[in-house]
């Protein structure tokens, strides 16, 4: 497929929303063994699930590692903080579900992603290595120098948020540029939707407590 968006993201999103289409998807770059990120506080339970089934709990402060391929779970008034190296922080809201990937190509190096299958998730990414995608059943977010909130619910509806920067929300049926204080949406068989005015904070609110 061929998607393109201004500037020079379009590479970046257009590869990320090929992960969408049957058949696509990151594969794991890192070898298992070697730390992509800690799981650093938990209001409530954070539940990780390594990939041989083995389980791991953290409440409360704490550093517990997290790997490539690990699917992280919260429920019920459950959050978590957790640090993805090289520097991005990422709060997990109640009930989410997420898996850590990530992919490199010779041109931007490697890139983190977050597969969430259902719930919400806030993100501040930075440049160079500290770019991060969130992948939902219905779109792909892509972040540089951004600070997003991406919520998805159950039936893979994804409203992307972004709070400062720039970030892309993609479809396989076109990309949305969507800049601090507005957010845009993307559903299963439709383009995203045009950005809107949104209150940026007031999405984001729901992180204060595991971010303190």
């Amino acid at each position: 497929m061929s998607v393109r968006a201004g500037g020079g993201g379009g590479l970046v999103i257009a590869l990320a929303v090929w992960s969408l289409l049957p058949g696509g998807g990151a594969g794991p770059v890192a070898a298992q063994g070697v730390p992509v990120g800690t799981a650093q506080n938990a209001v409530g339970t954070l539940v990780v699930v390594r990939t041989d089934g083995i389980e791991h709990r953290l409440r409360g402060r704490g550093s517990l590692p997290l790997f490539e391929g690990d699917v992280l779970r919260t429920e019920a008034a459950s959050q978590a903080l957790i640090q993805l190296r090289p520097g991005i922080p990422v709060a997990l809201n109640e009930r989410t579900t997420l898996k850590i990937l990530s992919r490199w190509d010779k041109a931007g190096g490697t890139t983190r992603i977050l597969r969430v299958s259902r719930g919400g998730v806030w993100a501040k990414a930075g440049d160079g290595a500290r770019q991060l995608e969130v992948e939902s059943p219905a779109a792909v977010a892509a972040a540089r120098d951004a600070e997003i909130d991406l919520k998805v619910a159950e039936d893979g509806q994804s409203s992307l948020t972004v709070v400062q920067g720039t970030a892309e929300l993609g479809t396989p049926f076109g990309v949305c540029s969507v800049r601090g204080g507005t957010a845009s949406v993307g559903v299963r068989g439709a383009a995203c939707t045009a950005p809107q005015p949104v209150n940026a904070a007031a999405a984001v609110s729901w992180k204060q407590a595991v971010t303190q």
